[in-house]
């Protein structure tokens, strides 16, 4: 049997993400990612910054003998910083580099029919979070299917 669409797709944006390092040109060296969530008090400080891919609600739609997906996917990001600023620069940039390798291949290998992040979320203007820092960006991910097993 053939590996689901939606797997591959997943699989993709894990692969994608794994490239986030300087070496590749970006600003962070992503230290993991992982296909689950967790909060930033579970995620060890020498695991930061980490990433969590979390696929979220489907919604299908009948198109003659395909299904229409449409995907959303939660990316859970942590990193750790010294200061309130270093926070927010540690979190800009790699929301920079995210929206970067992401938007490399927004079929996913050819998977998909698009990605798109909608909204992004940061803790990065709290008081209380001194250099850790956390966001979250919701993907809406798009693509067909058939109407039997994969």
């Amino acid at each position: 049997m053939a590996t689901p669409t939606r797997r591959l797709i997943l699989q993709n944006i894990k692969t994608v993400l794994e490239t986030i390092t300087t070496d590749n040109g970006y600003k962070t060296d992503l230290s993991k990612v992982e296909p689950l969530g967790k909060s930033w008090a579970t995620v060890k400080p020498g695991e930061k910054p980490w990433v969590g891919i979390v696929p979220q609600r489907e919604s299908l739609k009948f198109e003659y003998s395909n299904i229409r997906v449409s995907l959303s996917v939660l990316l859970i990001a942590h990193v750790a910083g010294t200061t309130q600023d270093d926070r927010a620069s540690k979190l800009n940039d790699l929301l920079d580099d995210i929206i970067a390798a992401i938007n490399l291949d927004t079929t996913r290998g050819s998977n998909a029919i698009s990605s798109t992040i909608k909204t992004v979320e940061t803790d990065e203007g709290a008081p209380d979070g001194d250099g850790d820092g956390s966001m979250v960006i919701n993907m809406d991910l798009a693509y067909f299917r058939g109407v039997g097993s994969s």
